[in-house]
């Protein structure tokens, strides 16, 4: 039964009151891997140990893995285990190379600021265990020199009984001072001249989290997104830019469209003034999370700490990043607003006001028994009613009309000059019926060409055109 073979199983679940990070940092030192390969245990269940030990050995194993904050269990190596489990570091080496005895109880170790049996700090312990005597007070400190004055000597402690395993050991580095902080990690992802931010950032932090604080960023009212760019903030650039840029365009692109609410326009207007509003606002607070959460990620992928160079060159600033930027939200805005207008055009058709023309009597009013052109008077009372009906309809058709032109014209697209047809000319190329270019009074509708676009007109109730009575419906093509 001694003989027996057993191997640790780590079952991917944290000791009650440890940290995740941690104790990934403390396995990474331990089995001489990355700490990316540790947090893949983690997430991936169970995870069994290569080696097959002796049951003291496993069972040491076992202990030494809880004090590092990681749960794992002792089974027997009843069958192989996968090319990818974790191994002890094994090498030609002696036993002991690489380890640290610790000056308090002598137990071996990986290098750490903290002896994992005893957990007494290394730095502290060597500096009240190593200090020398206490120099007595030198002759030009005593203002007497004829006055004699006692030297005071440390008082005797005890043998230290490991001193002669500690003696090899270089703890230097260990010291409080030479260990970084967090604060110290921000400042270098930030970069140079960015002291306000590292000091609203350390004012945000605490302990792990990031607390909300509002704090102005005068140099993103100007454009959010770029600001994000350069501080090479790729995520929260592309939200910034879809709220700041896009959807502004989009608004506005349809709200200048016949057809189209106007309030589509004012909504993109007041949708850029909110945009210069919050986001200066909360940019140091999304900076200090995105700072934060990007150090941590380097740390888990190093065995300790990632190096300074990485931290630096991952965070600081990029101009071109905001150039780039400056050149997509332009060469975006005009994409958006030529797909805007393709799909106004197909798609979002706008409607006319009446479907249905009024019915009207479609002969004119009759002459006069002689057969002479002038008719007779006209009762302005009884046919006020009837007037103000033809001139609903005479919109009506002039607006109908106008839609069948517009789809006509952009149907040819750029080769056909608006400027070079009449009503006639019209009539015929578009097959239209003379109904379709009467008015409501029942005289035919004129076609008059106008820069970019043309005028129908209507000579109204007198019959005559360029008198104050006539309907105009006025057009510029698009093309």
């Amino acid at each position: 039964m001694d003989n027996q073979g057993f191997r640790v199983v780590l079952t991917g679940q944290l000791m009650e009151g440890f940290a995740r990070e941690p104790v990934l940092a403390s396995l990474s030192r331990l089995f001489q891997t990355s700490a990316a390969k540790i947090a893949d245990v983690f997430e991936g269940g169970e995870h069994p140990i290569r080696d097959v030990l002796g049951k003291h050995e496993a069972l040491a194993l076992q202990k030494r893995i809880e004090r590092l904050g990681a749960k794992a269990r002792v089974e027997t190596a009843a069958s192989d285990v996968a090319n990818d489990a974790l191994i002890l570091p094994v090498d030609d080496t002696p036993p002991d190379a690489g380890l640290m005895h610790c000056p308090a109880c002598g137990h071996k170790q990986l290098v750490s600021k903290r002896c994992d049996e005893c957990g007494v700090v290394f730095a502290d312990y060597n500096r009240q265990h190593r200090a020398g005597p206490v120099v007595a007070e030198t002759q030009s400190a005593n203002p007497f020199p004829h006055t004699a004055r006692p030297v005071k000597t440390a008082p005797q402690k005890p043998r230290d009984i490991h001193a002669a395993a500690s003696d090899g050991w270089r703890d230097d580095w260990l010291e409080e001072d030479s260990v970084p902080t967090e604060q110290y990690h921000v400042n270098l992802f930030m970069g140079m001249r960015s002291a306000d931010l590292s000091e609203t950032c350390e004012k945000m932090m605490l302990g792990r989290r990031t607390r909300m604080m509002l704090s102005w960023v005068p140099g993103a009212f100007l454009s959010p997104f770029l600001w994000a760019m350069y501080r090479k903030m790729w995520a929260w650039g592309t939200v910034i830019f879809a709220v700041e840029i896009l959807l502004p365009v989009v608004l506005i692109t349809l709200g200048a469209k016949e057809g189209m609410s106007d309030k589509l326009v004012y909504a993109g207007l007041a949708l850029l003034l909110i945009n210069r509003l919050f986001w200066p606002a909360v940019l140091k607070n999304l900076y200090c999370r995105h700072a934060r959460r990007t150090i941590r990620y380097m740390h888990r992928l190093a065995p300790t700490y990632a190096s300074d160079i990485d931290i630096a060159t991952r965070g600081g600033t990029s101009r071109t990043s905001a150039f780039v930027g400056l050149v997509l939200g332009i060469v975006v805005s005009l994409l958006s607003w030529s797909v805007m207008d393709t799909l106004y055009a197909n798609v979002i058709k706008p409607t006319p006001e009446f479907t249905t023309p009024a019915t009207l009597p479609s002969d004119p009013p009759p002459l006069l028994p002689n057969g002479g052109a002038t008719q007779p008077p006209i009762d302005l009372q009884a046919t006020a009613p009837n007037n103000e009906n033809r001139w609903v309809a005479t919109r009506n058709r002039l607006r109908l009309l106008g839609q069948s032109i517009n789809a006509w014209f952009a149907d040819r697209g750029a080769g056909v000059d608006p400027q070079s047809f009449d009503m006639a000319g019209l009539a015929a190329a578009m097959s239209l019926d003379a109904e379709s270019m009467r008015d409501g009074w029942g005289r035919e509708v004129s076609y008059l060409p106008e820069g970019q676009g043309y005028v129908l007109r209507s000579a109204g109730p007198d019959g005559e055109f360029g008198t104050a009575d006539d309907v105009e419906y006025r057009r510029i093509l698009q093309r």
